[in-house]
Order: structure tokens, then sequence, then C-alpha cells
């Protein structure tokens, strides 16, 4: 009993000290994971801000440097005010070393007055090539000999770079911007540019100096880092440097190719974790002890005891209960004395039942014997049985019969119901087939009963597949597969079928052929199929829609098709040609531009209509020639249509990108070729509109013959009157303009109201009364109507203010407009119309005095009336 006790308290301390060793192990090993997990995403999320911070710098000071550009005082070219003008930006800017400006040859001028030549400087061939602006790698200024990046914005003048404007700034401002997001005191940030070279860093002797990627000393974990960085990746990963451990996270800067780097050292989450196995150690040692010693009073001595107990029964079995006790606070070791005391009585019990059990056995004999006799009893019984067994026998042959009726009426449903109805057999042959399949498929059933089902009924193309199939179930006893397959009709043509089939089987258990029950889903295919394909297509031009676009730019985005090319075409002046024309117009226009687009490229090649007037075209595997190529075919598509319809003029505004080689990011390729499409379309909005109220011109004096002679002849009448009343040529000039356009909102009136021969109802007026409106939105989209603009919506505004659109009245009404309204009538009386002769003059100065004060100017009138009878 002594070894028993020894071996089992050692046992429990051993397998508590393993267990709350391991546990401790354990939780050693997720702290360190969950220290290192955190500190990855909090250098990480810092990395990803503090690199975007950086780029958001170089892109205000990039941002600086093109709107001083754009500075007509740059454009004009004066030296000495542009000197001026410099030296004023460097004391307002203190992040820039110095301000310059350079000729398209290279030689430039300085704010200090310096004058040189930098044409070998690689910032100054990328924007003359590009025309877009630049910050250049870390350079050595020639000025000053410093240390300085380059912030450098073309000069456009007349659509041509004729120079540029550039500022040094010197890379200690970089540096302070970088090591601002150091880590606290455990960590540190650094820059790379593209080759390498690391540009920032905390150890001041490694800036400009130190590449990895050219150390030969250098680890291999550092380098590999380095290659990320400079392919522009984002990323974490762990290196040593200088005989240290260190966490890098990285990502590149935005705008350059330049990347960051935050670093940490690994030593930092080991010293947190420095005294955790101590403790944990000292814990277990402790708790284990503690536990062993309760265990061993309260568990292991009355457990030793019992067993004491258990030796001396075999000897004791009939001595008292109450002999037996234990004591122990443990709850279970009591009720473990209390139950063993419980077997001990329970044993005493039996022996006595077994006792008792040997007289029951002598009684039980004769018991059987007495069975023998109820037996032969039973023989007479199953006599009588089987008497009863013939009369069901005879309700069964009943039942048989009703059994028939209900297969009747069963075959009579499969009959009538509109479902395909199929039975074959194992051969294949069709045993049964319903009056709706043939129907449906237009067989009569003795074309049908006894021949082949998949003969008759399996197109060529899917036949092998379904004989495959229904060989197979015959052999492995079940349906697998096959729901939807087609049959076809008598006449050739294919319907779809969903399918449920059922094996049947023989009395043996073995496959005696299929029932299949088949829907017609044909139309819901077809249904299903054109949803489909409106799902990704635009309903207006047959093209594929945005939603379409987006998942292929997912697509293109997971699977490598580099280089993707882009092209983003807009149409130009849709919105002026829905506004006048009506959206009608514009629709039919938006079908044009599609047809032209798509008639440059392959049926294959995905073409897209992505927004309102704005179509793309993604050209995967296509290099940058190719791509011009295409944009070349658009432009010259959109002439050759303009040549032939120069009633109505076409502008498209193309804008093309192509990705790099590796590392595709289509988003930002749609990006920069939607950003180069509006640069194009800033180039050429105003020609485009100017061009398209020349046309809409057009199309009314086509359309109104009423307006035939009458811009000439309304011409002259108001700068006699203008004249008259000395008004400045300027006002003259505009007088003309709006002589001839005042009408031209009359190009979005329909024609029935504009040719109706009888006078307008008060639907039909309302109508009409939108010209002056539609007019004044077209003079607006043109600048050279602009100045008469308002002058076109106020134009048939009445002296007594019950004119339209606005309801001015008197003074508030502007002389031009009061001035063409008695001109205008004055035209349209002396004038034949569809529902009226012309009027003679005597009798139009009658109804323009008649209407002094009401609808004109009670003192130009008489003016006017003057001038007109002098010249005749």
């Amino acid at each position: 009993m002594k070894k028993l006790k020894i071996n089992l308290t050692t046992l429990i301390i051993v397998a508590l000290l393993f267990g709350l060793g391991g546990l401790s192990l354990l939780t050693y090993i997720k702290t360190r994971e969950v220290l290192n997990t955190d500190l990855e995403t909090q250098i990480s999320s810092l990395t990803l801000s503090s690199g975007a911070e950086v780029g958001l710098w170089l892109l205000a000071h990039k941002k600086e440097m093109e709107v001083m550009a754009d500075t007509p005082l740059i454009e004009n070219g004066d030296q000495n005010a542009i000197i001026s003008y410099l030296r004023k930006e460097t004391k307002r800017n203190i992040d820039y070393e110095q301000f310059f400006v350079m000729n398209n040859l290279g030689g430039f001028f300085t704010d200090s007055g310096q004058i040189g030549n930098a044409v070998d400087r690689d910032y100054f061939n990328k924007v003359m090539a590009t025309g877009m602006s630049v910050i250049s790698d870390p350079l050595i200024s020639k000025g000053t000999g410093n240390q300085i990046i380059v912030v450098a914005a073309p000069i456009i003048k007349d659509n041509k770079v004729v120079g540029l404007i550039g500022g040094n700034i010197k890379l200690t401002e970089l540096i302070k911007i970088v090591t601002s997001k150091e880590v606290g005191e455990i960590g540190s940030s650094f820059l790379v540019q593209q080759d390498g070279l690391v540009i920032t860093h905390p150890d001041h002797k490694l800036i400009m100096t130190y590449n990895p990627l050219k150390d030969e000393n250098a680890s291999p974990d550092l380098k590999d880092a380095i290659h990320k960085m400079v392919r522009g990746e984002t990323g974490f990963t762990r290196y040593s440097f200088q005989n240290e451990d260190k966490y890098l996270a990285y990502v590149p800067v935005p705008g350059v190719k330049w990347s960051m780097g935050v670093t940490v050292p690994v030593a930092y989450v080991a010293n947190q974790l420095r005294y955790l196995p101590i403790y944990f150690i000292v814990t277990t040692i402790f708790f284990g002890f503690l536990l062993a010693y309760f265990l061993s009073h309260w568990l292991v001595v009355p457990l030793t005891k019992l067993a004491e107990f258990t030796t001396e029964l075999n000897d004791n079995l009939h001595e008292r209960v109450d002999i037996y006790q234990l004591n122990s606070p443990v709850i279970e070791v009591k009720t473990l004395a209390a139950n063993f005391r419980k077997m001990v009585a329970a044993l005493q019990e039996s022996f006595r039942d077994l006792e008792s059990s040997k007289a029951n056995l002598e009684n039980e004999i004769i018991e059987r014997s007495l069975m023998q006799v109820d037996l032969e009893k039973s023989y007479e019984e199953l006599e009588a049985s089987e008497e009863e067994l013939r009369c069901n026998y005879e309700k069964l042959q009943s039942k048989e019969v009703a059994l028939r009726e209900s297969e009747r009426r069963f075959r009579s449903m499969l009959e009538n119901v509109e479902l395909i109805t199929v039975i074959i057999d194992k051969n294949g042959n069709v045993i049964f087939c319903n009056d709706f399949a043939l129907s449906l498929t237009g067989f009569q059933k003795n074309e049908v009963i006894g021949k082949n089902y998949f003969d008759i009924f399996i197109p060529n193309e899917t036949l092998k597949n379904a004989k495959t199939w229904f060989e197979q179930i015959l052999i492995e006893k079940k349906i697998v597969g096959h729901n939807n397959y087609p049959i076809q009709t008598k006449n050739g043509e294919k319907r779809s079928v969903n399918w449920n089939n059922t094996l049947l089987f023989d009395l043996e258990g073995n496959v005696s052929g299929v029932s299949s029950i088949g829907e017609d889903i044909t139309v819901r295919k077809q249904f299903q199929k054109k949803l489909e394909y409106m799902s990704f297509h635009d309903a207006l031009t047959g093209l594929f829609n945005r939603t379409y676009f987006e998942e292929k730019l997912r697509l293109l985005e997971a699977v490598c098709f580099a280089p993707v090319g882009m092209i983003v075409c807009d149409v130009d002046g849709l919105k002026l040609v829905n506004d006048t024309l009506g959206h009608t117009t514009g629709d039919q226009l938006l079908r044009l531009t599609a047809s032209i687009i798509k008639a440059c490229f392959r049926q294959e090649d995905l073409l897209f209509r992505i927004g309102g007037d704005e179509f793309a075209i993604i050209l995967p595997q296509s290099e940058l020639l190719l791509v011009q190529q295409a944009c070349h075919r658009i432009r010259r598509a959109v002439e050759r249509h303009n040549k032939e319809n120069i009633e109505f003029p076409l502008s498209l505004s193309v804008g093309f990108a192509v990705s790099e080689l590796t590392n595709v990011n289509v988003s930002d390729v749609f990006k920069e070729a939607d950003n180069n499409m509006y640069r194009e379309k800033l180039h050429r909005s105003k020609s485009t509109r100017s061009a398209i109220v020349q046309a809409l011109m057009k199309a009314l004096e086509v359309r109104d013959f009423i307006t035939e002679g009458h811009a000439d002849r309304l011409q002259d009448l108001v700068v006699s009157l203008g004249r008259e009343i000395d008004l400045s040529e300027r006002n003259l000039a505009d007088l003309r303009l709006l002589a001839q356009f005042h009408d031209i909102g009359k190009v979005g009136i329909p024609d029935r109201i504009l040719f109706k021969s009888g006078r307008l109802n008060s639907e039909e007026f309302k109508e009409m009364q939108r010209h002056s409106e539609i007019g004044h939105r077209i003079a607006q989209s043109a600048p050279d109507l602009l100045p008469i603009a308002d002058h076109i919506l106020r134009h048939h505004e009445w002296w007594n203010g019950k004119g339209y659109p606005l309801g001015l009245k008197a003074d508030a009404i502007p002389l031009e407009c009061r001035i063409l309204a008695i001109a205008d009538a004055y035209d349209a009386m002396t004038s034949d119309r569809p529902y009226r002769k012309a009027l003679s003059q005597e009798e139009a100065f009658r109804e323009l005095n008649k209407n002094v004060g009401i609808q004109f100017d009670p003192q130009l009138v008489p003016i006017f009336i003057k001038v007109i009878a002098h010249q005749l």
C-alpha cells in the first residue's frame, strides 16, 4: 500500500508539472505570435500612411509647379519679370532652394540670374518628350552643389512644349519628412530610388552613397527586400543589417518610382517576453506541490484504506457493513465509501437469493411438462388457421381487381399530364409515351412504341453520351446525373428538357427499364439566355456594358495578359445635342458612334459603353504601337464620316494607355487612358461646340423656310435703328449676331409645330415658347455666341411684362431685345406666312403703333417708323 501511495502521488505531481509546463509553453508561443502579428499590422499601416503622406507632399509641390507654369507671366517670356517673380516665390516657399526656367534647347536661368545649360538632365528630356510634370531622383545641383530633387513642369504655348519651369528642393527637406515618420525609439524609416540607392536614412553616412544591391557584404534577405521595393511591391519581411535582425515593412511612394521602408529590431519583441518563461515556471512548481499535498491527504490515503477493505471482504462477507468507514473532506470519496457499504449489503442479499432460486428451478421443470400438453392443443388450432387463410386468399383476388383499376387510373393520369412521360425497357425501346410527349414532338404513337428511344428522340451530337449514360445506370443500378438533356422533334427542332429519371426493377431485383418524366424548359432557357445577354450588354448600342467592363478588369488583374492596352472615347457635345435636338437624336448619335468604333476592330475584340457618352476598348497583349494604330483607325473613321455627312459633324475625344510588361495594374491603365482622353477633350471642346452650333444653324435653315432671307433683312433693320439712336459699334455687332441667331432654339421644336399652317393651340404654343430657352443653352455652349446668350433668352419679353419666359417689363428688358422685337415684328408682318399674306408697310406701321406700350417700347417705335420711311 505504501508503494501504491508513493507512485500515485508522484504521478499526480509529474502530470501536473507537464500539463502546466505545456500550457505555459503554448501561452508563450501564442503571445509571441500575437506580438509579432500586432507589430506587423502596426508597421505596415504606418508605412502605408507614411508613404502616402510623402507622395502627397511631392504631389503638392508638383501641382504648385504646374500652377506656376500656367502663369501668363511665364508664358510671355520676359526674363527680367520672370526672375523677379521667381525670387518672390523663393522667399514665399521655404522648401525650395531656388527656381529656374529652361527653354526647349536646355538653356536655363535661375532666380539669382545665373545661366547655364542642362540638356543632359534626365528630367529635362522627360518633360520635353512627354509634356508632363516630372519629379527627379536626387542629384547634385549645378548651381549650389547641394543634394536636391527637382520638380519640373512644362511650359505650353499654342499646344506645344516650349520649355519648363523647375524648382530645386533640398534633399534635407525630404529627409525631414521621412524621418518624422520614425517608430518612436525602436524603429526608423528610409527611402530608396528605382536602382536601389538609399536616398534618405537615419544614418546620414548612407544617404546617396549606399546601395544594398551593389554591396557584396549585404545579406540576401536585405537584397531580396530591396529588389521587391524597387519593383514597386508592398510587403513585410525580415532581414539582417550590420549584425542586427530587423523587421521591414515597405510600400511604393505614389507619383514617383521610389519605395519607403520602416524597420523595427526583432529584439523588440523578444525583450517584451524576457521574463514570461520564468514567471510561468515558478507558478507551475508552486501550484504543483500545493495540489499534490492536498491530493495526497484527501484522495490517496482514503483510496489506500478502501483497497485494504476490498482485500478483507472475502473473509468477512457476513460481518456488519458499518465497520467500513473512510474519513476525507472530498465529497466523491465519501460517496465512494457509502456505495461500497451498499455493494456489500447487496452481495449478502444476492447469496440469499441464490439459495431460494434452487427451489424455484425444480418447480420450473414441472411447468415444462405441462407445456407439452399445451402444444398438442396448438396443432388443432393450426388446422383452424388453414381455413382462415383460404378465406384471405379470396379477399386478395378481389384486391387484385382493385389494383388493376388503380393502374388504369394512373395510366390515364400519365396520358393527360402536361409533362413528357416516357418508359423504356432495358434494351432502350419505348414501351410507353404519353399524348403530351407525342403532341410536343409531332410523332404518332405507332412511330414511337417499340422503337429505339435514342434513335428517335436524341440529337446526333448528344447520342453517344446518352447511350453511355443508359448503359452505366443499367450496370450500377442507380441514377447518376443526366438531369438536363435535349430531345429533338419530328421536324428536327431541339427542345431543352429537365428530366426526373426512375429505375424500374423486375421481381428478381434486376433493372427492367427506366421511367422518365420531363418538363419542357426551352422557353425558360431562351429567356434566361436573353437575361444573361441583357445583364452584360448595353441596350442602346449592343456593346458590352459597364458591369461586364468591371468584370473584365478584375479578370485581367487576376490573369496576366501583359502588356494591356486600353482606349477610352468620349462623344463631344452630347449634352448639347440632348438639350437641343432631344434625347432621341442623342441616342442616334450614340448608336452611330458605336457602329463607327465597332467597324475599326475585329469581331472578337472587347468594346464597352461605360458611361452616358463614354466608350472603352480593352486590347490584351497589345504593345504601344498596336494601340496607337487602333486610335488612328478610329480618328480616320470619324473623319470619313464627317466628310460624307457634313450637315452634322461627329466629334470624338480619344485617349489611350498601355501597361508595363510586368506588374499590371489595369485600374491605373484605365485611369491614365481616361485622363488622356479628358486632356484631349479640353483642347478641342471650344471648336467642337462651335461646329455643333453651326450645324444646328444649318439644320434650322433647312427645316424652317420662314428663316430664308429673314436673318439678313433683320440685321439691316436692327442696325439702322441702332445707328439712329447712336449705339456703339460693339453693341451693333451684338445686334447683328442677335438678329442672325435669335431663333436658333427652333432647331429643338418638332416639325409638326414649326410647320403648322394654322394657329397654334395652347399646348403647342407652350412648346414653341421653349425655343428661347433652348437657344439660350446653345449660345452658352458656343464661345462666339456667349455675349448674346441672355438676349436670346429675353427677345420675346413684352413692354407690359406679359411676354415670356421671365415676364420682364419696361426698361428691365435689355435695349437690344426691345430693338429686335420691333424689327422682328415688322419683318414678320411684311413677309408671307403659311396662314396669311404679307401686310403693306402702312398696315405694319399701324400694328406697331397699336401695340406701343403693350408689346413695344413707346420711345423706339416712332424712331423705327421714321428710319424705315426715310429709307423708302
